[in-house]
């Protein structure tokens, strides 16, 4: 496993950690969940993926949500990790489970039509 997988797998465990217990933003509590993190090479940033189960508005919301509170988990990184180095954190929506969904959509409606005609 590469040192960034490993540093990445770190950092997931101690944002997850930190988001669900310490964050009590209702944008974030209950309609996102993290669902990985990709670290640079260097360790310089962090990519920290999260779906958002809900709609448009609660995605926006989401989004603005963890990026507000980007300073705050990026000091509790650094205060929890055994590196000297605390990567920049950048949010980004995993659209895989959106993705997901509309594809079921259209598998119901192939086979509603099929059952129809």
């Amino acid at each position: 496993m590469r040192r960034a997988d490993r540093y990445g797998d770190e950092v997931y465990r101690i944002l997850a950690d930190v988001i669900y217990k310490k964050i009590n933003d209702p944008r974030i509590s209950g309609i996102a969940s993290l669902t990985g993190v990709k670290v640079s090479s260097d360790l310089s940033v962090a990519r920290v993926f999260y779906s958002v189960y809900g709609s448009d508005d609660d995605r926006e919301k989401a989004k603005k949500a963890f990026e507000k509170a980007s300073g705050f988990l990026r000091k509790e990184l650094a205060s929890r990790m055994r590196s000297k180095k605390v990567p920049r954190l950048v949010f980004m929506e995993d659209m895989s489970f959106r993705y997901g969904e509309s594809i079921e959509r259209l598998i119901k409606s192939v086979n509603d039509q099929k059952d129809r005609g």
